[in-house]
């Protein structure tokens, strides 16, 4: 069966509140008015033309290709806007015509500002329907006559949020355990969700532009997230490998003949049940956890910026939330902007307070007053240094600076 329900529409002023009540983990809906992701199609246009600068990180398909060498096909300078990129592609010999897709992975990654919008966004939303653990990845894409094989049906164990940003867009979105299927159709400035579960299909009949996010939302979701964590875990553990070392002749076998397991791999599987039983896992994925938490989610963030020497007369003045999770006996945790780091615990209060209270400011002298340090000691320039290179914190010139 097939269905094609009406956009739906958001009450003025509503917010995320009436969406999360009425339509996440819901039927399959595009909703009309909903808050905007915070990124224009001129901007989208820009970050495209980045993502193809950058190897790897934008691919080209047409009708039923991926083109391993797309070349001069990718968007560049020469291309002002999305029009204008459409209209060079309309024309190219190479494609013949054919329908294309132009998909960039991670496109926020490296521009903080609209970064940073669409996580202020998607934090509105979670205080809603409650924090994912796990990373929610971003895809941008601008296509033209481009349907999406049936071979490419999505991850199953996400949920789906897909902002039209220019043209229009139709998805037939499948839920599991269902015989329906939701026609989606959406045009730009609306916003198209599916549930987890679900697996869909993206049509293109002209131009449109889209970012879409996907959220976490099966407990399947976390087994490579927590796998990559414990494997790092186990490398670093491991120590430096040995050298090559023949297998051994005869295989081992038990003494009425069967195989026995390798020492290779009994040694790993030891080393394995050694750091589950410590703290290592634990503090690993709190790390994790704490920087993921002080995104909304989203990953990866961009690289932190370069620091700067701080003086006693630099005026801070924090400009995002700055997470703190208390873990024990190893200490506290902060995190800013995607990123995550362990703070003294004798500082970390004295510090925070401060500087969560200060609204104009307050100097790295009086910080040390508060936390009883010196203004040069690492227990503050340390704490310090790492919020402003997390952009958690603005530094105003030191007022003394250049004076004779």
């Amino acid at each position: 069966m097939t269905h094609s329900p009406a956009p739906a529409s958001e009450a003025a002023g509503s917010g995320w509140r009436r969406f999360a009540r009425t339509h996440w983990a819901g039927d399959p809906v595009v909703v009309a008015d909903a808050p905007g992701i915070g990124v224009a199609a001129a901007e989208a246009h820009a970050l495209l033309v980045a993502a193809a600068a950058r190897p790897g990180q934008a691919c080209l398909t047409t009708s039923d290709a991926l083109l391993p060498a797309p070349g001069r096909l990718l968007p560049g300078p020469g291309d002002p806007d999305t029009a204008a990129y459409v209209r060079r592609m309309a024309g190219e010999p190479e494609l013949a015509g054919d329908g294309w897709l132009l998909t960039a992975t991670d496109p926020l990654a490296h521009d903080f500002g609209l970064w940073a919008r669409v996580r202020d966004v998607l934090d509105g939303l979670w205080r809603h329907v409650g924090r994912p653990a796990l990373p929610v990845t971003a895809e941008l894409a601008v296509g033209d006559r481009h349907h999406t094989p049936d071979r490419t049906g999505g991850r199953a164990d996400t949920a789906g949020l897909t902002w039209v940003l220019d043209g229009s867009l139709t998805v037939r979105v499948r839920p599991e355990h269902t015989g329906t299927e939701f026609v989606l159709h959406a045009r730009a400035g609306d916003l198209v969700h599916w549930p987890a579960g679900s697996h869909h299909l993206d049509q293109r009949t002209g131009p449109c532009t889209t970012l879409r996010l996907s959220v976490p939302a099966r407990r399947s979701a976390a087994l490579p997230y927590v796998s990559e964590v414990l494997g790092a875990l186990l490398r670093d553990d491991a120590g430096p490998s040995p050298r090559r070392r023949p297998l051994p002749r005869p295989e081992p076998a038990a003494p009425d003949g069967r195989l026995a397991v390798p020492a290779p791999l009994r040694d790993c599987a030891d080393l394995l049940r050694r750091t589950l039983a410590g703290r290592a896992p634990e503090r690993a994925l709190l790390l994790r956890w704490a920087a993921l938490r002080s995104a909304a989610g989203l990953d990866p963030a961009p690289p932190p910026r370069p620091g700067i020497a701080l003086a006693p007369a630099h005026r801070l003045r924090r400009v995002t939330e700055i997470v703190r999770v208390a873990d024990g006996a190893d200490g506290p945790v902060w995190a800013a902007n995607g990123h995550a780091w362990p703070v003294p615990s004798a500082a970390s209060e004295r510090l925070l307070a401060p500087l969560r209270a200060a609204r104009s400011g307050i100097t790295v002298a009086e910080l040390a007053r508060a936390a009883r340090l010196r203004p040069a000691s690492p227990e503050l320039t340390g704490p310090l240094d790492a919020l402003y290179r997390a952009r958690a914190v603005d530094v105003d010139p030191d007022p003394g600076a250049g004076r004779p």
